[in-house]
Order: C-alpha cells, then structure tokens, then sequence
C-alpha cells in the first residue's frame, strides 16, 4: 500500500476532527487558505505543526480503534 502524501494526511486529519478549514487553521494558528494550500499540495506545513499534527492524527486513530473495539 503506498504511503499518504502531506496534503492526504493533513484532509483526512481535518476530516477525521470533522473540522472546516478555518477551524482545522485556527487549531494550528494558520488560515483556512494556508489549509487548503496545504490539501491541494501547494504549501507543505512546517516542520513543528507537520509533527503535531501526525501526533494528534496517532490519538485519534488511537480512540477510534479503542471505540470500534
């Protein structure tokens, strides 16, 4: 299976948080326009939100897979 690009990661977090893209920003003190930049591959987040926003992506995986359980 091949790996997810940064713009599939950062979708499917926003999605899993069931988050706009203002919102899902806000979270990370960046704008909905920088978020869509970053979906659509036109802008990768930086290092530092990149990081938490894979370990904010592992604790919801974490709970889903706790409450499918």
């Amino acid at each position: 299976m091949a790996a997810m690009t940064i713009a599939e990661e950062v979708k499917a977090l926003r999605t899993a948080l069931g988050e706009d893209t203002v919102t899902f920003g806000a979270r990370w003190q960046r704008s909905g326009r920088t978020v869509e930049g970053w979906e659509q591959g036109l802008r990768v987040p930086d290092a530092l939100a990149l990081r938490e926003m894979r370990r904010t992506a592992a604790r919801v995986k974490k709970r889903v897979t706790k409450q499918t359980a």
